[in-house]
């Protein structure tokens, strides 16, 4: 059985000095775990990753700092449709957004409710569903994929509806991780990328058609149990170059000097997982400036994000504050995987700064 103390050195050491460990064995899961033990607190033999979401996360106790969302991105190179689906333990919520990548347009709405006003399951590939006064939005799982149905209304006044299918190929892989900064607070992440999605989305009658050859599903699952204070960065890049499927998730920040991390390379459904924190280089005085992620250990990534249009968001309620700034755009450099080289020229993605207060 592992031991978290073993897990709590590293942490403690690398926290304190604010630094990054440039290179780490990670323990691959391969059968069923609880996230959780009887009391709540984090399970030591939870702590890895996996290929698919073996982890379910029984989270109990501790409010308010379980926090948990289901959050898609699907993106082509024209546009973006985006959900969030959460419950952070005070309050509940389900957001929307929609970019068009060639007009610059932003649309978004937020419908608030009461905690626990809906479900969010333990595990990863289940059903969930809203009914809102402002929108409706429900993701169903079946057989070879999940069916998404979306009504609702801009703040600005547009009628947005979305009906697709979102295909799960047999054998694709995902990175699924679990992030220990103690024994009470952890953080279970499943990232799922590069699922063609197949229908379309409709903006103020604008048809908007998704076509599972450029347009992607992206999944962050999170369930964990967060400090009141966090900050992160997280990074993807998306898309088909020169016939091979592409899927890079990249993270910071939230995970240094836990020994674990959100680095990964999806190549044709088949997962690299990336054993190294990152350098990330921008200018937060400039979203629209170029941001790099680079792994110094290995060279497996060298990626550059080209902004074309910045998402931002702030909320400031005194003791709960959030904000940060999301640019999407294409990315350029090379990835390294299983002795091979590829070279990225301008695959769409994007990448992001948040901060909270929780």
């Amino acid at each position: 059985m592992t031991q978290l103390a073993d897990y709590m050195p590293i942490l403690n050491r690398q926290m304190a000095k604010g630094d990054y460990l440039p290179h780490y064995h990670e323990r691959e899961i391969t059968q069923p775990v609880d996230l959780c033990d009887e009391k709540g607190g984090l399970n030591p033999d939870a702590v890895g990753w996996s290929r698919s979401p073996l982890i379910r996360a029984n989270l109990t106790g501790h409010w308010p700092r379980k926090k948990k969302w289901n959050m898609w991105n699907w993106i082509s190179p024209e546009f973006v449709f985006s959900t969030t689906l959460a419950d952070i333990d005070y309050a509940a919520f389900c957001s929307m957004s929609f970019t068009d990548f060639k007009t610059g347009e932003h649309l978004s709405r937020m419908s608030l409710t009461f905690p626990h006003g809906f479900e969010m399951p333990e595990h990863v590939e289940r059903s969930v569903s809203f009914e809102g006064r402002d929108m409706a939005y429900s993701n169903v799982h079946r057989d070879g994929g999940m069916k998404v149905d979306f009504s609702g209304q801009a703040k600005t006044g547009e009628k947005i509806l979305a009906d697709f299918l979102v295909q799960k190929p047999e054998g694709h892989e995902s990175l699924d991780i679990v992030v220990p900064w103690s024994s009470e607070r952890f953080q279970m992440n499943s990232k799922h990328n590069t699922l063609p999605c197949e229908g379309q989305v409709t903006v103020g009658g604008r048809r908007y058609v998704m076509d599972p050859a450029e347009c992607h599903g992206v999944l962050d699952f999170g369930r964990g149990m967060w400090p009141y204070r966090s900050f992160w960065n997280w990074g993807v890049c998306t898309g088909v170059q020169d016939g091979d499927l592409i899927g890079v998730n990249m993270g910071a920040k939230w995970t240094t000097g836990t020994g674990s991390n959100e680095n990964g390379i999806c190549v044709n459904g088949r997962l690299y997982k990336v054993m190294e924190d990152l350098r990330w280089s921008y200018d937060p005085s400039d979203w629209m400036k170029p941001w790099r992620v680079r792994s110094n250990h290995s060279d497996t990534i060298d990626l550059t994000l080209h902004p074309i249009v910045v998402n931002s968001s702030q909320l400031n309620l005194g003791v709960i504050r959030t904000g940060g700034a999301c640019p999407f755009g294409h990315w350029r450099g090379t990835i390294r995987f299983d002795g091979n080289t590829v070279e990225i020229d301008g695959l769409i993605g994007w990448v992001e700064e948040f901060a909270h207060r929780w």
